[in-house]
């Protein structure tokens, strides 16, 4: 899960600066990242590419070479070896590929686009014959989102004798499991590029290739479709990478998305029900053809969007505020709403519109989240407190929550919150049965409630946290460990 990251810069009631506070412990299968101040975008919200205007020629299929290793590494950024977090050097290079199925001329939307390639030293990973076996640098895959899109950050290819500079590729669609339909190929690079790359460390520290475009087997021997070469842009920090892939591959049917009963829940809790302004997890299948999480690209006027990848939910009648989608698992922040009790939920995306599902409304549904049955919460110094990391007598910490109600300034859901806004309706909360002091509550980012109090003076171990305002309590079961 995602943690609130250390080294706090607090204001006045405590509140982490934007970066620090950005992310909380929000959900059991995928974390929803909360705006505090607007998520940061990373280079492929600008070099993503869209779906072609024209109809692509079908690509050219070529051999996955002999160094394919079915990782099952699904990274966007392939340059470290995840056993050591070692990130090996090169040319940075921002790779951007647009998927398009060419019997329909339309994007290739929930396709799993592997890549793979060898390090400046002209090495693969995870070979015996390379002595890198268990080692999985410069290996990845993406799903393709509904343009058809997905992006690599890695290096600049090295160079082996025998072969010019490429990267292999490996597109499957699947149904379930099942893989339905799959195309291989590699790109290529323009020479005069390569050149300029490979007089720069660590690629200089080799002798000179012994293989170009002009030459290499597989390049030459190609036929009976397009072959990849990618669009090449220098950058400050190396280059932007650009290709389209033409395929004819299998797809599974389109279904509508369905709500699986009792699946709309609170973030927190993941106890039925709904509040205006909270955090709200949808559980079923088909909800989305890929998995996309909000970039604040997708902000408008400081807004969060009401559709996600082609994914919307209404709620009531009204639109919901989207920051994740996946097949199974959608994350809103909830509309506002004066209304109370039964109300309607549906999820729309491009098969259609989800059969209504019921959920109760109510103006508050108080909640802690918390992961594996610890309060998300953090130390007067930013330390997230954990089992392993206790919260100590004495000292002020922060617990996170959700659906705590009407604040002061009052916070339209929806709008990335810039500064703190406190709970209207007074909270009480007991750690272990104490009552504690509490020294502010309210929004401290989109959605998410802050409230700071002072761990009591309690026995070394367990104890439960819970707040209640209103009327309302928070859920059992929730504990924060201390220690003297």
């Amino acid at each position: 899960m995602r943690q609130i990251r250390n080294g706090p810069a607090r204001d006045a009631v405590g509140r982490y600066s934007m970066t620090n506070r950005r992310n909380a412990f929000l959900n059991r299968r995928s974390t929803l990242a909360v705006l505090g101040g607007g998520a940061v975008a990373g280079w492929a919200a600008q070099q993503n590419l869209r779906a072609a205007s024209t109809c692509l020629t079908l690509a050219a299929p070529q051999t996955e070479g002999p160094y394919w290793v079915e990782e099952n590494l699904n990274r966007s950024d392939i340059r470290s070896d995840p056993s050591t977090g070692t990130v090996y050097p090169g040319v940075l290079l921002n790779l951007a590929i647009a998927l398009q199925e060419v019997s329909t001329c339309t994007p290739l939307a929930g396709a799993r686009v592997d890549i793979w390639h060898c390090s400046a030293s002209g090495t693969y990973s995870d070979e015996a014959v390379q002595n890198t076996t268990g080692k999985k640098f410069l290996r990845g895959y993406q799903v393709s989102d509904d343009n058809g899109n997905v992006n690599f950050t890695t290096i600049y290819p090295g160079w082996y004798s025998g072969r010019t500079v490429h990267i292999h590729v490996r597109v499957r669609t699947y149904s379930g499991s099942t893989v339905l339909g799959e195309f291989t190929a590699q790109f290529f690079f323009d020479d005069s590029i390569t050149d300029q790359v490979f007089a720069q460390s660590p690629y200089n520290t080799r002798g000179t290739r012994d293989t170009r475009n002009a030459n290499d087997m597989v390049l030459t021997g190609t036929s009976g479709g397009a072959v990849l070469y990618l669009s090449l842009t220098q950058t400050a920090t190396g280059y932007a990478a650009a290709v389209s892939i033409g395929v004819n591959l299998q797809t599974a049917a389109v279904t509508k998305p369905v709500i699986s009963a009792g699946g709309v829940v609170s973030a927190a809790s993941f106890q039925a029900g709904i509040a205006p302004g909270a955090w709200t997890s949808i559980f079923g299948q088909n909800l989305a053809a890929t998995t996309l999480s909000l970039m604040a690209a997708d902000l408008v006027n400081s807004t969060m969007p009401t559709s996600l990848g082609g994914v919307s939910v209404s709620i009531d009648g009204k639109p919901a505020f989207v920051d994740y989608v996946s097949p199974t698992l959608i994350n809103v922040q909830a509309p506002a709403d004066g209304n109370t009790g039964s109300v309607a939920v549906t999820v729309t995306n491009a098969s259609g519109t989800s059969d209504a599902a019921t959920a109760t409304l109510a103006a508050m549904q108080p909640a802690f989240f918390a992961s594996n049955g610890y309060v998300a919460a953090v130390s007067s110094s930013g330390e997230v407190i954990s089992p392993s990391t206790p919260a100590k007598v004495g000292d002020q910490i922060s617990l996170y929550g959700n659906g705590f109600g009407a604040t002061s300034p009052s916070v339209a859901p929806g709008l990335v919150l810039e500064t703190a806004a406190a709970l209207t309706n007074s909270v009480v909360i007991t750690i272990g049965g104490v009552q504690v002091v509490t020294s502010f509550a309210g929004l401290s980012s989109t959605g998410l409630y802050q409230l700071n109090v002072i761990v009591p003076n309690l026995a070394d171990g367990d104890h439960a946290v819970l707040a209640m305002i209103g009327g309302l309590q928070t859920q059992s079961g929730v504990l924060l460990r201390v220690k003297n």
